[in-house]
């Protein structure tokens, strides 16, 4: 194995990609804005039960019989939030599903109560 200058002189090994990647999404984390996640009225229809946060950073709509409004507020909200998890990834250097992934934690530590949550099985935790 080839080793780099600062391997030679510490003898360490590199830092693990893993390390990095994690250490860039807690520092996406500390400067985010709130804006693409937050609002009146998506607070009020994740509280309701009618929008669902998802695993991956975006909102989905839960209650099939949502109103048109709601299916608007979702798709404009999942289009702002793409745009700042793909400008986080571009600035980072890591992918646009990671990044989602590690402000859809921050977000769900900030959702009112009675949010649910979509998980990767596919099935709905409410908090």
């Amino acid at each position: 194995m080839r080793r780099t200058f600062s391997d030679r002189r510490t003898g360490m090994r590199p830092f693990p990609r893993f390390f990095v990647v994690l250490a860039v999404a807690f520092a996406l984390l500390w400067t985010a804005p709130g804006p693409a996640w937050a609002g009146a009225k998506l607070d009020a229809y994740r509280a309701d039960g009618v929008i669902a946060e998802r695993y991956d950073g975006y909102v989905e709509i839960r209650d099939q019989s949502a109103p048109g409004e709601a299916r608007a507020l979702v798709a404009d909200v999942n289009a702002k939030r793409r745009a700042l998890y793909t400008k986080r990834a571009d600035e980072s250097n890591v992918p646009v599903a990671e990044v989602g992934k590690v402000f859809a934690n921050k977000i769900a530590g900030a959702a009112p109560s009675g949010t649910y949550f979509r998980q990767p099985s596919g099935g709905y935790v409410r908090n």
